[in-house]
Formats: structure tokens, sequence, C-alpha cells
């Protein structure tokens, strides 16, 4: 069984529960995980999933349980043209059964500057109208968003959407997100501080989705054994709202006190070049390692192998934010305690004392005296994993989550009397 699959037995939905269709920006992505293990997760439990892609592949790595996935991937054309014959004939098919709800959304697409998605989303409804596609699904509240919701009402069929972070606060995406939302009749998000904010701002723009908090399931990983080790882990795309440069900084103060120390950073971004250039200004070359990407499996075995997973969270100046991040949950799941800092749904999972240790962002002073207490204290960064790997099996078992989620996309629209899908 690999790392990602369901380890916990799935109550199976019926067989003949129509394929759910998830619209990506692109898929595989090696950075989320999260995505793999919801359509293993809701393949296992008997539900038909397909998926259409609005990006090619990203080249590097791919996860090995990417060959247990059975969904067919389809890439929807990046920039389709209504005079090309597929999409020609996608949208005249739906133009034919329901014409005033085909120019309606038309003449808002033009009007919204979403053309482009929208003759994407014609591409989505011939394929959920061709499939007997029950219920599309996208992740992130942007362009899969648009194309996910535009593509339901062509095609008279439900829609949900998971939001995260970027998505939700990034300052080019704040100012849309109420209206990229207004046609999903659930609206899936990962922490319980992101339901207060999607609430709200739902609701001074009059929508009336409904908002559920569903976690990133993920399975219990091999008990580890934290105080056996003087490697700390990062594991993060290094942009700016990972706040890795505050790692390299606090371990600056710490390689005096403690000479057996490592700091190993796994992941890859825009930031590599300048992150390698302060890990050698402050002379930490070869106390700190910036490893590239890596496999869930290779993360895993560095999880195993670690005292501690930091990941310093910052809010960016463009208003960019983590909102759960998944490997905290990952490491929490083998028994290795975390160290974050107190930024939005963060708090739900790591209880400063109980389950992790968190700080204030931008405080590397801070953070380096968290990072010691674990390092002097190898009795405390067993008591915090065990914790830890406690509350993951209590809240983030990923039966529960395709339960959920499962649950979530059979009432879609319940609520919101989504007879205009009709």
């Amino acid at each position: 069984m690999t790392d990602l699959l369901v380890r916990e037995t799935v109550a199976e939905v019926p067989v003949t529960t129509p394929p759910v269709l998830y619209v990506l920006k692109r898929f595989p992505r090696l950075s989320e995980t999260f995505i793999l293990r919801e359509v293993l997760g809701l393949e296992a439990a008997g539900v038909p999933v397909l998926v259409d892609t609005l990006l090619p592949p990203e080249e590097g790595p791919t996860h090995p349980e990417l060959a247990a996935v059975h969904a067919p991937v389809r890439y929807v054309s990046r920039r389709p043209r209504l005079r090309q014959q597929q999409v020609l004939r996608a949208h005249a098919g739906v133009a034919a059964r329901h014409p005033l709800r085909w120019a309606a959304l038309a003449v808002r697409a033009h009007h919204d500057g979403t053309w482009r998605r929208f003759l994407q989303a014609g591409l989505v409804a011939a394929r959920v109208r061709d499939e007997g596609v029950g219920h599309v699904h996208a992740h992130f509240a942007t362009a899969a968003c648009e194309v996910a919701t535009m593509a339901a009402r062509l095609a008279g069929v439900t829609c949900s959407v998971t939001a995260h972070a970027k998505d939700i606060y990034h300052q080019d995406n704040a100012p849309h997100l109420a209206r990229r939302l207004a046609g999903v009749d659930t609206v899936v998000t990962v922490s319980s501080h992101n339901v207060g904010h999607l609430e709200r701002v739902l609701t001074r723009a009059g929508g009336a989705a409904e908002i559920r908090h569903i976690a990133n399931g993920v399975p219990l990983g091999a008990a580890a054994d934290p105080a056996a080790s003087m490697t700390l882990l990062c594991v993060a795309r290094l942009v700016p709202k990972k706040g890795v440069d505050l790692l390299v900084t606090a371990a600056a103060q710490l390689v005096g006190q403690h000479p057996d120390l490592r700091v190993d950073i796994i992941g890859d971004g825009p930031l590599r070049e300048e992150l390698s250039a302060l890990i050698e200004r402050l002379g930490l070359v070869g106390r700190v390692r910036l490893l590239g990407p890596a496999t869930t499996s290779e993360v895993h075995a560095a999880m195993a192998s670690a005292r501690a997973v930091v990941l310093p969270c910052r809010i960016d100046a463009d208003g960019d934010r983590d909102g759960m991040p998944t490997v905290l949950v990952e490491a929490l799941s083998h028994g290795v305690p975390v160290v974050s800092t107190d930024v939005v749904g963060i708090g739900e999972l790591v209880i400063d004392g109980q389950t992790g240790l968190l700080v204030g962002p931008e405080d590397t002073t801070a953070l380096a005296a968290a990072l010691d207490r674990l390092l002097v204290e190898p009795a405390l960064a067993a008591r915090l994993g065990d914790a830890g790997r406690a509350l993951v099996r209590r809240q983030f078992r990923p039966a529960d989550s395709t339960a959920a989620l499962v649950e979530a996309f059979a009432a879609a629209g319940t609520s919101t009397g989504a007879g205009h899908h009709s």
C-alpha cells in the first residue's frame, strides 16, 4: 500500500453513482499531494472520477502513487477559439439544448473578461453530458473555479470548489473571490478560519453558497523517534509566504550551540538562488541544505529522520498566506513535532505546547528559541509528536474526509435551491 492511499475501510457509495468531474489548473502537480490523495480516496469509496486540466503536467518527478489513479485525465485547450471545430461543436450542442442559458453566460463572460474560460467551459460541459457526469468540482477559486462553474451551468449539474489560501487572500485574487464563487453551490475549505472569512466575503456580496470545513485527510505514517535526531526539516515551495529565509536566519543562531545540527530544506521555487546566497553569507554551507523537490516517499523518509518539521509561515506583502499546510499534518502523522507561526488556520492544528510550538511571524529570535527548546529537550519533542499524531488520528482520517466530500457533492444545491441548474 502506498503512502497516499487511504489505509482505512471506506464506506463505498452505490455503484450507480454518476462520475464526478474534477477541473484543475494542472494535474498531476508534485506539491499538491492533497488532490492526489483526495482522488484516490474517492475512487476507493467507489466514486468514479474524471479530470479536466487547464495546463499540461509539470515536468520533473511525479509521485509513484499516481499509477494507482484510474481517473482519465484530459487536457483542455489552453487557448480555445470558437471557430475551432471541437470548440464550436461543444458550444453548439450546449446552445441547442439551453439557448437562453448559453446566451446569458456568454454575455456575462464578455462583460467579466472571462471569455476564454467560457470557451473552455463549453468543452468541459460537453464531457459532462457525454460521460454522464453528475457533479463538477474544482480546486482553488481561480481559473479552474471559473471554468467549473460555467461548465456546470451549461450542462445543468451542480458544482463545488475547494478554496485554499492564495486563491482567497492574494491581492490578485481577493477582489474577484465573490464573483468567482457566485455560481458555486458548495464551497469546501480547509480550516475554520477560512470558513469565517469566506462567510464574511460572500455575505457582503449577497452570496448563498453553503460553506463546509473539510480537512485534507492524511493517513497515519510510521511512528518516528524525533528524540533520536538532530535534523530540522522544512518541506515547502521556495516562495515568500513559506518563510524559509526565516528558518535559515534562525539556524545561524543555533549552530554554535548545536554542532551536530543540520537543516534540510525540500522543495523548489523562485527563491532558490536567493536562499542559496543567504546560506553562503551566513556561513551555513553544509549545515543547511537545499535538497530540491522530492516524491512523497522521499519526504516521509526525511520526516521519519527529523527532530522537528519547521514552517515559519508569514503573510506576504501581496496578501498571500498559507491556509492549512498539509506538510504539517503529514509530519504530525509520523509523531514528529512541528514549529510554525500563528497565521490563518495553523493554530487549529499546531496547538502551542501541546502538538507543537507556535511563534509570531517574522520573529527569528522566537523561532530560534523554539527550535532550541526541541533540540535540548528530546523528551519534549517526543511528547509533542505523540500528541500531534493522536490529533491527526482523530481529526484528519482520510475516510472521514472522503465521506464528508461525498456528502458535500450529493448535497450540493439542496440548501441554495439549485434548480437553476436543471
